[in-house]
Order: structure tokens, then C-alpha cells, then sequence
């Protein structure tokens, strides 16, 4: 399955406009997002999960010793807060991946994380030059 960083991104939105991280609240399982299937929903779920975006239960009931089939979101870590702070503007999401694509011709996470960093810092004066 190829990654998505349009997902990534709802995904963490969604994780971060939760009332709590209580259980209770946890998502039903299979998260629906719309225009999304949810074998793909599920896949980003775990990567996210093995990225440290997300905090997750972890399902490991598998004949392969210690594999993960299934997480059982509920919150967003430290660091997904920090990447979704640089990426909740639409128009500086959209102006990342297009540089991204336009100048390394790829849609790494690094890469975009780095360049919404980068231009947070130019917003504010910050950026060397």
C-alpha cells in the first residue's frame, strides 16, 4: 500500500478535535474517513502508530511472533501534535506538497514536516537569509 500524507494529516485532525482520549471516545473500529477505503485507513492507523504520530492499543494476535495487525487509536503524541500544529492551515499544506513535489519530486513526511517548519519560521521573521 502507498502512504498518503493527505490521510496522515485528517487522521491527525481527527485524533486532535476528540472531546478526550478516554476509550470511551476511542473510534469505532473500522475508523471511517470519507473518500477513504478501510483497508487503507487501517494501514495509515499502524504506520502512524510505528511513526509515533498516534498512541494505540496495540493488537498482536498473529502466528508471526510480535506482529502488529491491528491499533487501537485514541490520541495523538507529542509529536503528532507538533506536525499537525505546522500542517492545520490548508493553504500551507497545500503550498508544502507542492514545493515538495516541485523541487525533490517526492511527498516525504521529512521533507514536509522540514518545509512547514520553515516557513512557520518565515512567518515570523525567523528565517535566515
Amino acid at each position: 500500500m502507498k502512504r498518503d500524507l493527505d490521510l496522515v494529516r485528517k487522521l491527525l485532525i481527527y485524533f486532535n478535535d476528540k472531546p478526550d482520549d478516554s476509550m470511551e471516545n476511542a473510534p469505532k473500529n473500522p475508523l471511517v474517513i470519507d473518500g477513504y477505503p478501510e483497508s487503507l485507513v487501517s494501514y495509515h492507523l499502524l504506520i502512524m502508530d510505528e511513526a509515533g504520530l498516534l498512541r494505540c492499543e496495540r493488537s498482536v494476535s498473529s502466528k508471526t511472533e510480535g506482529r502488529v495487525i491491528r491499533v487501537y487509536p485514541f490520541s495523538l503524541t507529542w509529536a503528532g501534535h507538533e506536525f499537525l500544529s505546522a500542517a492545520i492551515d490548508d493553504t500551507t499544506w497545500n503550498k508544502a506538497k507542492g514545493v515538495s513535489l516541485e523541487k525533490a519530486g517526492v511527498l516525504s513526511f521529512e521533507i514536509i514536516k522540514d518545509l512547514l517548519i520553515l516557513m512557520a519560521k518565515d512567518k515570523l521573521g525567523m528565517s535566515q537569509g
